[in-house]
C-alpha cells in the first residue's frame, strides 16, 4: 500500500463550495433579470410566461438546494476518505499545516463573497440565498471545524491510525 492520507481534501472542499456559491449568486441575479426582460419582449402567451417563471424559480430555489447537497456530499466524502485512507501519525504536522493553508485560502474567499453579496445588484439574490451566505461568510470557521473533524477521523482510528508501514 502506497497510499497516504488525503490531506488536501479540506482545500478542495473550500474551493469547490466557494466557486459554486459565487456562481449561484451571479445566476440568482441574472436569471430573474433575463426572465423579466424576455417576458417583456416575447411573453405574449401564458405558456411562455409560465415556462419563464419556472426557470426563474429553479434559479431561486432549486440551485441553492443543490449547493447544500453538494456541500453535505463533499463533507461526507471527505469524512469517508479520512477514515478509509491508511495513514501514519507522522503525517499529523503536515495535515495541520495544510489545514492552516485551507483556512488562509478560505479567508479571502469568504471576504470576496461578502463583498459580492453587498453589491447593490447582487444583494437581493444574496438575501434569497440566506443559508449559503451565512456559510460562505463563516467559511474560515467551517474549514477549521471540518478540517479538525477530518484530522480526528484520520488519525484516531481504532488501530491508532498506524495502517501504513514506513520504510
Amino acid at each position: 500500500m502506497n497510499k497516504k492520507a488525503d490531506l488536501t481534501g479540506v482545500i478542495f472542499l473550500v474551493v469547490s463550495i466557494a466557486i459554486f456559491a459565487i456562481f449561484l449568486l451571479i445566476v440568482g441575479y441574472t436569471i430573474p433579470v433575463i426572465t423579466d426582460s424576455v417576458k417583456d419582449r416575447i411573453g405574449i402567451d401564458a405558456d411562455i410566461n409560465n415556462s419563464l417563471d419556472a426557470s426563474a424559480n429553479v434559479a431561486r430555489n432549486t440551485l441553492p438546494t443543490l449547493w447544500l447537497i453538494m456541500f453535505g456530499g463533499l463533507m461526507l466524502g471527505l469524512f469517508a476518505t479520512s477514515y478509509f485512507i491508511p495513514t501514519h501519525p507522522i503525517f499529523v504536522p503536515i495535515f495541520i499545516f495544510l489545514l492552516v493553508i485551507s483556512i488562509v485560502i478560505a479567508i479571502p474567499i469568504s471576504n470576496a463573497y461578502e463583498e459580492l453579496s453587498k453589491n447593490t445588484l447582487l444583494s437581493e439574490a444574496a438575501a434569497e440565498q440566506g443559508l449559503i451566505g451565512f456559510l460562505m461568510i463563516n467559511l474560515p470557521y467551517i474549514a477549521f471545524i471540518v478540517g479538525l473533524i477530518s484530522l480526528v477521523i484520520t488519525f484516531a482510528k481504532p488501530d491508532g491510525g498506524n495502517q501504513v508501514a514506513l520504510g
